[in-house]
């Protein structure tokens, strides 16, 4: 198996959220991608939900101290913010494999529960979209690693969107729509990823799925690329 930045110097494959994903949508390229250290192309990706994160962690940090919840969401959230506030966790699941995860923010209720949070930057206005599954199942994964670790939770986490609104008066500041969604959280499904990922790891390269546009697109090269060789 080739040495790539999921394997750490534990020797564990560390499995993730944003890893298993991918298997979802194709278990070839999953399979590349943990086993042989080939990703999917980037293409052209906004930066701007990165540039958010960062500002919206930035914001919550100011007021972690002080034992408050921001203006944004003062009356919208329960609990308090986690002090000090622990962003990654780790759980290793046996002598080959882990599961990691990294929370935007996360929130402690009067029981000492723990309550994750992720912040989404959305394009369209959330209040009238369902809920991806893809999120769905990031608030299982936080569950889940916050109970791994031994820490005491609700059982859900929230989804913070923000969504740039219309203004006449920009100059005045940019306004933004924040919308709440509080989503139950099931461990065992998690538990159902993770051991879906290591079946399918743990087996010759897999085919890949239908509507791949990634391995549509390389068979349809290497096939052109055979009949000009054999022409």
């Amino acid at each position: 198996m080739v040495v790539h930045k999921h394997m750490s110097k534990d020797g564990r494959i560390w499995l993730s959220h944003t890893g298993v994903e991918v298997l979802e949508r194709c278990p070839r390229c999953f399979w590349l991608q943990y086993r042989r250290g080939i990703y999917q192309p980037e293409g052209i990706v906004s930066r701007l939900p990165n540039r958010f994160d960062t500002v919206l962690k930035n914001y919550f940090n100011i007021f972690r101290p002080l034992g408050e919840l921001p203006p944004l969401v003062v009356g919208k959230l329960g609990g308090k913010l986690q002090n000090p506030f622990q962003e990654k966790y780790f759980v290793r699941i046996d002598e080959k494999y882990g599961f990691f995860g990294k929370l935007d923010e996360c929130l402690v209720d009067e029981k000492g529960e723990h309550i994750p949070v992720d912040f989404k930057t959305a394009s369209s206005d959330p209040r009238e979209k369902e809920v991806l599954g893809a999120y769905q199942s990031q608030i299982d994964d936080y569950v889940y690693i916050l109970a791994e670790n031994g820490k005491k939770v609700t059982g859900y986490g929230y989804l913070i969107y923000f969504f740039p609104d219309h203004s006449e008066e920009l100059h005045k500041g940019f306004p933004m729509i924040i919308h709440i969604q509080k989503l139950n959280g099931d461990p065992k499904k998690t538990n159902e990823r993770i051991k879906k990922a290591k079946s399918v790891l743990e087996k010759e390269i897999p085919n890949p799925a239908e509507d791949c546009p990634f391995c549509t697109w390389y068979d349809k090269v290497k096939e052109e690329l055979s009949v000009k060789k054999n022409a």
